[in-house]
């Protein structure tokens, strides 16, 4: 694609691949023109003040800035071997992010600074944009605590942005910082098979924190997302059981017992093997299609 290149005398030219292919669609051709021209720019000379006027004025340029495009992973997009999940972006969030993978490696100090400003100053679709980039930047260890405050925030969209379907955190957050993570996306309520990583990044630790927060909802009489007891399944102890083997009977959701039961089968925690074994009712919940549940992709969990 040739003309996808925006010349001219101190400018560098756009990158091709799969977002700019995708962002180009959606654009007129003029529209097109501007935007590649202005990208080059920032690519040959990204100055505080010009990276700001485009980023911030992008959505002012493009007449079907609100319109949602998808296009699954997508791979090969940034320096970081990481892919980027495009599932319903607004186009102005996607150029965004286009805009922000042009900005070159400078000094990692300087780098780090010139798109700080931008989650400084930003209002909340910018924030969005800039942490569902994460997985582009350069210098990925040095934005860890940036990501730990999206995962933070009080703003749901700027939040989602980071827990769900983003490559980042679970490459680059330590223990700590994804435990909490996990966490914040069970207390907000979101939906927890979104959360890129979740089998590989399972530990001991989060399944003792999920176990005392499931006894908090017990307590209250609250419901209990069924995807804890999938985490807790490789970790099971006798805490653990005791709430289980209750809520197994008490509960009025299928799917939580579903989901019990799947855990005690995967489980080495005798007690949990031993309920299997001899529990018919048990025995009718493992008949269920795991192709229908939230865990579909879990198959046989990793052993204690």
């Amino acid at each position: 694609m040739d003309d996808l290149k925006a010349g001219g005398v101190g400018q560098h030219p756009v990158k091709d691949g799969p977002v700019a292919d995708l962002i180009r669609q959606q654009l007129s051709e003029e529209e097109w023109k501007v935007l590649a021209s202005e990208v080059s720019q920032i690519a040959a000379n990204p100055v505080p003040g010009r990276l700001a006027r485009v980023f911030t004025t992008l959505p002012r340029k493009i007449q079907y800035a609100d319109r949602l495009v998808s296009a699954g992973v997508m791979h090969g997009v940034g320096p970081n071997g990481m892919p980027l999940v495009v599932k319903d972006w607004s186009l102005a969030r996607l150029a965004r992010v286009w805009v922000l993978m042009h900005i070159p490696a400078l000094e990692e100090a300087s780098y780090q600074k010139l798109i700080e400003q931008l989650f400084i100053y930003g209002e909340m679709e910018e924030l969005v944009a800039l942490y569902a980039a994460l997985p582009v930047y350069h210098y990925p260890h040095a934005w860890t605590q940036r990501c730990a405050e999206g995962v933070r925030s009080n703003m749901g969209f700027v939040r989602q942005a980071v827990l769900l379907d983003n490559h980042y955190p679970a490459r680059y957050l330590d223990e700590g910082l994804w435990n909490q993570l996990v966490l914040k996306a069970f207390f907000t309520e979101e939906y927890i098979p979104q959360i890129i990583g979740l089998r590989d990044r399972n530990n001991e630790a989060l399944a003792r924190t999920l176990v005392d927060y499931a006894y908090e909802r017990a307590a209250a009489g609250r419901e209990i997302n069924p995807i804890l007891w999938i985490l807790v399944s490789p970790f099971i102890e006798g805490r653990a059981f005791e709430l289980m083997s209750k809520r197994i009977e008490s509960s009025e959701s299928l799917l939580e017992r579903q989901a019990i039961a799947f855990a005690f089968s995967q489980s080495n925690f005798g007690e949990a093997k031993q309920y299997v074994a001899t529990e018919t009712a048990t025995k009718e919940l493992l008949k269920v299609d795991i192709a229908s549940t939230p865990w579909a992709d879990w198959g046989v969990a990793s052993a204690q």
